[in-house]
């Protein structure tokens, strides 16, 4: 995969677009991949600090808090996922996945 140059390419559309939440989420995604796992992490509160009831960044944020080994953190996320999103079986499966920690 090539994760670097579609982490650049995020970089370019915030760069044109400081406030586009999804590239935000979709950096955090490929640093993640990167197992860059803080700077995923950064990416990911950028996204909520512009959309805040973004419930799949809750979500990956949980995932990348999770691979971190902050294991009470990645619960709260993703309870902030299930709360916007109460239907949101994967945050359910993950949050249970962060609980067994």
């Amino acid at each position: 995969m090539r994760y670097d140059e579609a982490s650049a390419s995020f970089d370019k559309a915030i760069a044109k677009d400081a406030n586009y939440a999804e590239a935000h989420n979709n950096r955090g995604i490929t640093l993640h991949k990167l197992e860059r796992y803080e700077d995923a992490v950064a990416s990911y509160d950028k996204a909520l600090a512009v959309k805040p009831d973004y419930a799949e960044a809750y979500n990956n944020r949980g995932n990348a808090l999770l691979a971190l080994k902050r294991y009470e953190d990645a619960v709260a996320s993703y309870d902030k996922a299930i709360a916007i999103k109460p239907d949101f079986a994967v945050a359910y499966n993950n949050r249970s996945n962060a609980l067994q920690h």
